[in-house]
């Protein structure tokens, strides 16, 4: 079966099979950012090693993300979203193999922390591959003037494993221990890609286009004048997501006193609802304001930057858990801002080689964490990473409203992304 480019929003089943693959990654990111912080307490971790394990496969996400979605444009798609789920399964699968070892007693914490930073790897080198793929996919059927709200109909599934993945993970956590969460995340990504294998379709290319005519060097295809400023922004906002959510766990754990064990779930709970948060925002609110990319980039930002804020001074639960809903909704809106924006500026031959590069930038900020988040958190107070990503929000947002390439940009794009009037938006 194939599917051919050209109508205005995908087929259904198409858009539910690629809303399952990007949630059940969703799912296992947020997972992990629950339940690694208490299993690095459980078994004598230092703090830092929990950053580095995310940097050192944020590092490999970054230098091969791009690389994927250049493959994907001669490739296809469908095979680099296949593989990319099944990466991570396997990579998932040994995680939790060497927790269980470690919980046990039976490694070391260096030498789990290194086993642990290994199985996390292949998911940043190779798991890395679905991402962009399926972002490509869209853009490869979608017209420009509905590309952005597609995309983030798509993408919101992230959001929706998001909300998913702490609720899951509390209830897991609270039935069969620490490491439940893990086995159910490898066994989700094999059905995914099994899943992916047998019912997505190829995409058929019209007559006349190129997929495999993406530019020789990627680094020109990020330098150009009407790209680099989506990138950077991108970039940016990666980085205040590393330094928040690494952070986070640790913060409901000293911040509230409470164990490794119930820091988990009540950070799973605040999780969830600033994932729900970004569903709304994606899903609802985003086909009806009527705001164009770089509309949705500052207004997110600002948003974001209200809930980073809040909960650098707040130390109660339920304070904390509405400024994760804050922070949901803004980057429900920042994202697709910035994804959508970014894709209107290339050809169809460029969306996968552009799509690895979005996502690469998506995962750069978790290189600089241990620097800006771990660091802070350490040295100077549990308070400091989210001031921090408060003050850099409110700059990112001042930034998307002045930078002159990225007005430019904007505006050469408003045409194509303003709804027309049998829109559902209109």
């Amino acid at each position: 079966m194939a599917v051919t480019p050209g109508a205005s929003s995908l087929p259904a089943p198409v858009f539910r099979l690629l809303f399952a693959c990007l949630a059940i990654v969703g799912i296992g990111n947020s997972m992990l950012f629950a339940v690694l912080p208490p299993i690095a307490r459980e078994i004598g971790m230092a703090d830092w090693t929990v950053s580095a394990i995310f940097s050192l496969s944020a590092i490999l996400w970054v230098l091969t993300s791009p690389v994927w979605g250049r493959i994907s444009d001669r490739a296809g798609r469908k095979p680099m979203i296949v593989l990319g789920l099944s990466a991570y399964a396997l990579s998932t699968l040994l995680f939790a193999i060497v927790a269980f070892e470690a919980l046990d007693g039976g490694w070391h914490w260096v030498v789990a922390a290194l086993a642990m930073t290994v199985a996390r790897c292949l998911f940043g080198g190779v798991g890395s591959a679905t991402n962009p793929a399926v972002q490509a996919y869209v853009a490869d059927l979608t017209p420009p003037e509905n590309r952005t709200a597609e995309i983030g109909a798509v993408t919101a599934a992230f959001a929706f494993g998001g909300a998913a993945g702490p609720a899951l993970a509390a209830m897991l956590i609270a039935k069969a221990g620490l490491l439940a969460p893990l086995w159910t995340v490898s066994a989700l990504a094999v059905a995914g890609a099994v899943a992916a294998a047998a019912y997505l379709p190829r995409v058929r290319v019209l007559a006349g286009g190129k997929p495999s005519r993406a530019p020789t060097g990627l680094w020109k295809l990020a330098m150009r004048a009407n790209v680099r400023p989506w990138l950077l922004f991108g970039v940016i906002l990666s980085a205040v997501t590393a330094v928040m959510f690494q952070q986070l766990s640790f913060y409901f754990i000293d911040t509230l006193g409470v164990t490794p064990v119930e820091g988990a779930s009540l950070v799973a709970v605040a999780l969830a609802c600033g994932a729900l948060a970004q569903i709304v925002a994606q899903m609802a609110l985003l086909p009806r304001l009527r705001l164009s990319p770089r509309g949705l980039m500052i207004s997110g930002t600002i948003i974001t930057a209200l809930g980073t804020g809040l909960t650098a001074w707040g130390g109660q639960f339920g304070v904390l858990v509405f400024a994760q809903f804050l922070i949901g909704l803004g980057f429900g809106l920042a994202r697709p801002g910035f994804t959508g924006g970014a894709s209107l500026t290339v050809k169809p031959e460029e969306q996968g080689a552009l799509a690895g590069l979005v996502v690469a930038s998506n995962g750069a900020g978790f290189v600089v964490a241990p620097i800006f988040g771990a660091g802070l958190y350490a040295l100077i107070s549990p308070q400091a990473p989210f001031i921090f990503c408060t003050l850099v929000l409110l700059g990112l947002a001042i930034y998307g409203r002045t930078n002159k390439a990225l007005i430019a940009s904007a505006a050469r794009n408003d045409a194509l992304t303003e709804p027309p009037p049998d829109h559902p938006a209109g």
